[in-house]
């Protein structure tokens, strides 16, 4: 499902609002009357905690209720969505999801539970798309068709670098390498961070990566970039082509952070949220702190979020099965 489809129901979303809490049961309209906890199964000043907190400070004065956040790192993501998944549905307890923990930690890791099925999407706090980019020292392309002939000239003899086994930068150049038949050999890191540096350091030439860790590099010169892709320009670089646009328009990947809720909890308290999350996400305040960061509001009803969450899932088992991927 592209980005451009999932925005046609944004506006929908937004107007309906009043309409929620019109129509809502007498329980959920005195809903909050507490705090509200959002868990971030990740660690702190990471993409996931960021897009928690802002939608967090944001949230607790328009329903007149704190909101605290909970880092709950572990089992890459794992070890916090399963707590609130088996956790209380009254809705006060939410976490925050990204493809890593909901839509690809199934299909890596033998798990005793079922994050499709016993979370349910409620809002889109952010998306961060990823870049494509080179060191034109190692690698001397300047767009995405160049580079993929280079690689093919290579027979294969062309490394790129990955943040570690099923990471979004891992995923995103098998899915490429699939669409465009090219191969390159995967060199793993602990995290984004160490490859974007053996990169810059010129030790490997091609890497995907989000914006925070890229752009520094490339506005420097130090690093180029090729595409990014999502289906739609990134607002941190709209002179940027897509990967979408460069040839394979099937091809939209980002990275997102995504509040999601005990499969039993109340709709009413969902739709709530959803239209309180969506209203401030698109205000100028919080589009500004997100693009600080190279993140990007989405805002999304429940059932597009549904829908999101499954087309991610398909595709990284796609992804999974052919290119052989096991976490060692």
């Amino acid at each position: 499902m592209s980005t451009h489809t999932m925005f046609k129901g944004a506006t929908g979303v937004l107007m309906a609002l009043a309409s929620v809490l019109v129509i809502s049961p007498a329980g959920a309209q005195s809903w909050p009357v507490r705090s509200i906890r959002f868990v971030v199964p990740f660690p702190a000043a990471g993409g996931a905690d960021l897009a928690a907190r802002v939608a967090g400070q944001h949230l607790s004065e328009a329903l007149r209720q704190p909101i605290v956040i909970e880092n709950r790192p572990g089992a890459n993501g794992n070890i916090g969505a399963e707590a609130v998944a088996r956790g209380s549905a009254d809705g006060y307890t939410f976490v925050v999801g990204s493809s890593a923990n909901i839509t690809t930690n199934p299909l890596l890791f033998k798990l005793d539970w079922d994050p499709l099925t016993e979370l349910v999407p409620v809002a889109m706090l952010s998306v961060n798309p990823m870049f494509l980019f080179v060191n034109p020292a190692v690698v001397p392309v300047n767009t995405l068709q160049e580079l993929i002939a280079y690689a093919k000239s290579k027979k294969g003899d062309l490394d790129y670098a990955h943040g570690g086994d099923g990471s979004p930068a891992h995923m995103a150049t098998e899915l490429l390498m699939m669409s465009a038949g090219f191969t390159m050999v995967p060199i793993q890191y602990k995290g984004g961070t160490p490859g974007v540096n053996d990169v810059v350091g010129g030790r490997v030439g091609v890497m995907f990566a989000a914006a925070p860790t890229v752009m520094p590099h490339a506005r420097a010169g130090r690093l180029r970039l090729i595409a990014t892709t999502q289906a739609r320009r990134s607002l941190a670089a709209p002179d940027l082509p897509t990967v979408a646009e460069s040839g394979y328009p099937d091809f939209d990947v980002f990275i997102w952070n995504m509040l999601l809720a005990p499969a039993q909890m109340p709709p009413a308290i969902i739709q709530r949220m959803n239209a309180e999350i969506n209203r401030l996400v698109v205000t100028p305040e919080v589009r500004e702190t997100l693009g600080r960061q190279g993140a990007e509001p989405m805002p999304l009803d429940p059932a597009a979020l549904k829908a999101l969450v499954k087309a991610d899932y398909e595709r990284w088992a796609r992804v999974v099965k052919v290119a052989g991927i096991k976490v060692q």
